[in-house]
């Protein structure tokens, strides 16, 4: 009876500490929504030479801050990956304007099932 108590409560450790390391892994960039334009800090940064059209009319551009994304209507489900397949950001946007913050490197961006390709330099 002693040895079966000392096993719940190690299993039981064992899964606190497992929830705790996988809340602290969760941690995803905040998407910002603007509005109007860029804010000032924002349209300094804003890249105008990399922007990219893509389906739908969806304009996306990068610097090494985040991934400034532009959608003329609402979009269903849309995905941030990073290089090695984990996901950095999921989430169902709407019309307007947004800003993922990510850290410079290769990410896939997944909207409405379909994959791009964006490197934030």
């Amino acid at each position: 009876m002693k040895t079966y108590l000392v096993l719940v409560v190690l299993f039981l450790f064992v899964l606190a500490s497992f929830a705790q390391s996988r809340s602290a892994s969760e941690h995803r960039p905040a998407v910002v929504k603007s509005e109007g334009g860029w804010n000032k800090a924002d349209s300094e940064n804003a890249p105008t030479s990399n922007a990219q059209t893509i389906a739908e009319g969806i304009v996306f551009s990068t610097n090494s801050d985040g991934i400034f994304i532009t959608l003329p209507k609402a979009v269903g489900n849309v995905k941030l990956f990073s290089l090695t397949g984990e996901v950095v950001w999921t989430g169902n946007l709407v019309q307007g304007r947004f800003f993922i913050p990510t850290r410079a490197g290769i990410y896939f961006l997944k909207v409405n099932n379909k994959s791009y390709k964006v490197v934030c330099k």
